[in-house]
């Protein structure tokens, strides 16, 4: 498809992944509405932090009070958390150790001015997945950032990737509805092979077959490709 912006040449997109612009091909990663705590008593970084992140496109919403932001994640869902270390209210110990008791998926991401071995390892044994060094360079954070999604499957940059992150999905809900291949076999009328191979990502199912897959775990075909 040809996508026109006033340039000279027009962008070339295939499949939404890879732009070819002046002869140059780049691949591009694509991300949906990830959205990400941001918490630091220095209102300034909060603010500083929650521009980069939109401006790469995720959904950030910041605080200056841990307290607030717990009562935030128990009643909205984030995929991420970047936090500081040190807050007058609450440490970032305890604070990844409250968000992760409230959602043991969230992934948290450790901000310090003042970084010792020690801490780190304490933060990574509470399940802390990057610990940033303040202050530091807009590439450094977004690298955490993207490493943190690459983890939860949450970013693709080919079909392959998207392929796995369906089938992710797919075997996810199956099994949190303890159901087995062959029971959706049955229902969808596709193989357990058929079924098996959607899973691992290693077929690209049709959307005839999503519709029939998703119809056999009792949801719609949009609920089951949400944020893809």
């Amino acid at each position: 498809m040809s996508l026109k912006y006033g340039l000279n040449r027009p962008i070339e997109a295939t499949s939404g992944l890879r732009v070819a612009l002046g002869g140059v091909v780049a691949e591009m990663a694509v991300r949906h509405q990830i959205k990400v705590l941001v918490i630091d008593d220095d209102v300034t970084v909060c603010e500083t932090v929650a521009m980069i992140l939109e401006e790469a496109g995720f959904v950030p919403k910041h605080f200056s009070d841990p307290r607030e932001a717990i009562k935030e994640a128990e009643t909205e869902a984030y995929r991420i958390a970047i936090l500081d270390q040190k807050m007058p209210e609450m440490n970032g110990l305890e604070l990844v150790e409250r968000l992760k008791h409230i959602d043991s998926r969230l992934c948290c991401i450790v901000m310090t001015g003042y970084p010792d071995l020690q801490t780190a390892t304490a933060m990574m044994r509470r399940g802390t997945a990057d610990y940033i060094i303040k202050p530091f360079k807009k590439k450094s954070l977004l690298a955490a950032v993207e490493r943190a999604c690459e983890s939860l499957g949450l970013i693709y940059r080919c079909e392959a990737d998207l392929n796995r992150l369906i089938g992710q999905r797919i075997r996810s809900e199956r099994q949190r509805q303890s159901l087995t291949l062959r029971q959706i076999s049955q229902r969808s009328d596709l193989t357990t092979s058929q079924l098996s191979q959607v899973e691992l990502g290693k077929n690209a199912a049709s959307l005839w077959a999503l519709a029939r897959i998703s119809n056999a775990l009792g949801l719609q075909l949009s609920t089951l490709l949400n944020g893809l």
